[in-house]
């Protein structure tokens, strides 16, 4: 008989560790009700008595309540199956599948539902401890499960019938609760590092705010003010890199991201979706900025990105490339696009919108914008930059930090569990 026993273990316990499926452990999964009363789109408002759930709340990194939508409780009442308890799990059975929350004390919700195609698992803490479970289900043992039975169909998801069928490898109830509580002190540690980075990107986005409505003005070293700054237009201080990848002199291709910003396409995207012939690219010098159309849900006209990878690259015909008078003006030109509103205030008045609903903006119409105020003093241009790189090595820190920590709690995972 094979013996279970994790890797990395707390040297107070021993022996071998129990296997089954969840249906025999007193495990119940919990579908929400399908039936008549299902709310429809009348019945949500922004707020009321009980919340429910939908595809972005419940995210592979736990709930996410930047979305809200309620159902009063007169409809709360109608509906029979679905409704959460503390320390309930929920699992998203179809769309992004495998996603895992936890219910626990810490959310403040009092009335909770889960929409159709999320499940509630819920323990009797006789044979297994709720937070354990939730642990063990975003483990490599669980979660490669969820894609072997989610996944082997056309349409990905997953069955009641299915989950209950899932094989869970468990010690005692007090060892379980000992992992799980380790467990949850690095995830503390590693909300605490998200909490911190959020609060520095929002600190920075005040300050740069406050800089370029020049609400803070810089001093130059002998304490005098810098000169007034000056309306312009982006002609005055970009011009327009024409240069193209002859001969496929450069092999490396570029992709423009919100957060990542200018990136290695592969790195960001997995996979090359380049021509084979690139000789027609557009070369991305250093501290070029380059403009791309592509919308996110945040930034409907595209975002604007400066190249600060120390090095070449190309990127397709479909995107506009500026070279800036100097890096310090195309870091402060990314920055101030990197606000949503000042991007959408500079574009929407020379976009011009085609069929389905694409972008038209010539490269020499994106030069001859509308007029910005601008710091022209080289010297202005250098500390504001220096000062805003200072502020993102800070939460480039953190986010190293975090990614170290994700790592850390990875091989947890791993070793932990059997």
């Amino acid at each position: 008989m094979e013996k279970l026993q994790p890797k990395l273990r707390f040297s107070e316990f021993e022996g071998s560790w129990n296997k089954k499926k969840l249906n025999d452990i007193n495990v119940s999964v919990i579908d929400g009700d399908r039936g008549s009363n299902y709310p429809n789109g009348n019945d949500f408002s922004k707020d009321g008595y009980c919340l429910f759930l939908n595809a972005k709340n419940v995210t592979k990194n736990g709930f996410s309540f930047s979305e809200r939508t309620f159902i009063n409780k007169e409809k709360d009442e109608k509906l029979r199956k679905g409704k959460l308890n503390r320390n309930d799990i929920i699992l998203t059975t179809r769309g992004s599948v495998g996603h895992i929350s936890y219910y626990d004390n810490k959310i403040k919700y009092d009335n909770i539902r889960i929409n159709s195609g999320m499940v509630i698992i819920r323990t009797d803490f006789k044979f297994i401890n709720s937070d354990y479970l939730y642990k063990y289900f975003n483990s490599n043992q669980i979660q490669n499960e969820i894609n072997i039975v989610a996944f082997g169909s056309a349409q990905p998801q997953l069955t009641v019938n299915e989950i209950l069928k899932f094989k869970i490898c468990y010690p005692s109830i007090e060892e379980q609760t000992k992992i799980a509580n380790f467990l949850s002190s690095v995830d503390e540690k590693l909300n605490l590092l998200k909490e911190k980075k959020a609060l520095l990107e929002d600190y920075k986005k005040g300050i740069m705010q406050k800089i370029f409505n020049q609400e803070i003005r810089f001093k130059d070293d002998n304490g005098n003010d810098f000169e007034d700054w000056e309306t312009i237009n982006l002609i005055d201080i970009l011009k327009e890199n024409k240069t193209r990848n002859k001969n496929n002199e450069i092999t490396e291709v570029f992709s423009v991201a919100k957060s990542k910003g200018v990136i290695n396409q592969i790195e960001h995207l997995g996979r090359s979706y380049a021509s084979d012939n690139i000789s027609n690219y557009k070369v991305v010098f250093e501290n070029d900025i380059i403009y791309t159309k592509s919308p996110t849900s945040d930034f409907p006209y595209g975002i604007v990105k400066q190249n600060k990878l120390n090095r070449k690259g190309v990127v397709s015909v479909l995107y506009g490339i500026f070279t800036p008078i100097n890096k310090y003006v195309g870091n402060l030109l990314e920055n101030y696009f990197s606000d949503w509103k000042n991007t959408y205030n500079y574009l929407d008045p020379i976009i011009q919108k085609g069929a389905k609903n694409t972008i038209n903006i010539g490269n020499e119409t994106f030069l001859n914008g509308e007029k910005l105020l601008f710091p022209m003093d080289i010297n202005e241009q250098i500390k504001i930059s220096n000062f805003l790189i200072a502020m993102d090595n800070k939460i480039e820190l953190v986010s190293s930090q975090i990614q170290d920590t994700q790592e850390y709690k990875k091989g947890l995972l791993q070793q932990m569990f059997v």
